[in-house]
């Protein structure tokens, strides 16, 4: 075949010329074409690459913000959750402390009735005696003046 075309150059006119340059132009083009398709295949695959791997590298930072922010958000529960316990405690100690405050001022209500009524019967008694020394004082003069 090359000594067709090289026959054919030789001895044809200059269109079979012309016509072969533009065969060996063509063949020259399409070999630039498939080297620069490959060349962009091969920087696709590579940017497709470096998109997965900043995708995974994204996704992986992304997991482990969650897993921080779901960790603190627990340990800020359970704070929450022991705060929570321990003013529970308080409110019932309070409770438990203020019921024996009450019991306490009840008795001591009935304890000063109680004393008040025995001041009333110590008066009344003492009372009762100054009349009775009254009354013999009464009497001792009566007996004197007699």
């Amino acid at each position: 075949m090359e000594t067709g075309i090289l026959d054919l150059l030789v001895n044809g006119s200059p269109m079979a010329a012309f016509a072969i340059f533009l065969i060996y132009l063509y063949k020259q083009q399409q070999a630039r074409m498939d080297a620069l398709v490959d060349r962009f295949q091969s920087q696709q695959e590579k940017i497709r690459k470096e998109y997965k791997d900043d995708v995974a590298e994204l996704r992986g930072r992304y997991d482990g913000v969650i897993e921080k922010q779901n960790d603190e958000r627990s340990r800020i529960k359970d704070s929450i959750e022991q705060r929570l316990t321990t003013v529970h405690q308080n409110l019932q100690s309070i409770h438990s402390t203020c019921q024996g405050i009450s019991i306490s001022q009840e008795v001591t209500k009935d304890e000063l009735q109680s004393i008040a009524q025995n001041v009333e019967a110590g008066l009344t008694a003492i009372k009762d005696m100054q009349e009775q020394a009254k009354m013999r004082e009464i009497a001792k003069q009566a007996l004197k003046g007699s």
